[in-house]
């Protein structure tokens, strides 16, 4: 079985990529749902849960456990945008899926004016500013929704930018050190370049050296960077989790943006498998039961 993101690249057997275009977020927003849940924070969440965390969101969380705790991260004034499909290339066999993917997003925003203005609107409002997104992908048949894939931008406003060298030192106390270092001092946009950190681990837990043959297929497992919602999991691989520290142009030193990203490729490769087998299982119970249902030859009138 091979999965894809919209527009994603051919994958070598035993390799499955995901994805969900931003303009099916959008267009979630505009028609979606009254509203989520009141919110109650802290939230809770399962003690036995362990791993490392992005603003506490942790691989393998409920989809309750991770909205809850993504939404008491942002607060409850941040928008929330449900969305029933990532997985592309997935044969929901007739099963009605429910959220797949959901994006909390803070900042200032307004409602928009789709007659003058909607071309600069997401969903119903027209952002001022993004101060933080958080997207998590959670597949799974309906009420076995799970946190496969977690996302996080942080864009630092002026007179709030924390300093490069002490935002590094943040990430490798929280993850340890990277087994990929990336830096670029290229100019682009309001950027004067990036920092770019990966851990690469194998199934085992193991931290895995450019030597190791499945280096090369197990970094870039997931990308930490702009709108980017696209993983790709290979079965052997294990934790992957990415950093790009985006410099500002007006001083080098101070950090404009901060994104951050985590899957467990090994984890994410299983979970689905299982996932296709289930609705398979459930959309041949449907037909079975239809096909009974509709009753025999002797039913029939000609």
């Amino acid at each position: 079985m091979m999965l894809s993101a919209c527009g994603g690249n051919e994958l070598a057997e035993g390799q499955e990529e995901g994805g969900v275009p931003l303009d099916e977020l959008e267009e979630a927003a505009m028609a979606g749902p009254e509203g989520p849940a009141p919110l109650r924070c802290p939230a809770k969440v399962r003690k036995e849960l362990g791993g490392p965390d992005i603003i506490g969101l942790r691989l393998g969380m409920t989809l309750p456990e991770a909205m809850a705790t993504t939404r008491c991260s942002l607060g409850e004034e941040a928008v929330v945008t449900e969305e029933n499909r990532w997985l592309d290339r997935l044969d929901t066999n007739g099963v009605a899926l429910g959220t797949q993917f959901f994006t909390v997003e803070k900042g200032s925003y307004r409602p928009c004016n789709f007659a003058s203005e909607w071309q600069e609107c997401r969903g119903k409002f027209k952002w001022e500013h993004t101060d933080e997104i958080v997207r998590v992908a959670t597949p799974g048949v309906p009420g076995k929704e799970t946190a496969m894939v977690v996302w996080r931008t942080q864009k630092f406003r002026d007179g709030q930018m924390p300093s490069a060298d002490a935002t590094l030192q943040a990430l490798t106390s929280k993850y340890g050190q990277p087994q990929v270092r990336e830096n670029s001092d290229s100019p682009r946009g309001y950027s004067a370049g990036t920092r770019d950190l990966q851990w690469v681990y194998d199934r085992s837990g193991n931290p895995l050296s450019e030597a190791n043959p499945l280096f090369g297929r197990c970094r870039n497992g997931v990308y930490a960077g702009g709108e980017n919602t696209g993983a790709s999991w290979t079965d052997g691989c294990g934790l992957n989790i990415s950093a790009r520290v985006v410099l500002s142009g007006n001083n080098p030193g101070l950090v404009m943006e901060l994104h951050t990203a985590m899957i467990q490729q090994s984890s994410t490769y299983a979970y689905i498998e299982g996932m296709q087998a289930e609705l398979q299982r459930i959309g041949n119970a449907r037909r079975e039961a239809e096909v009974k249902e509709a009753g025999d030859a002797s039913d029939v009138r000609l």
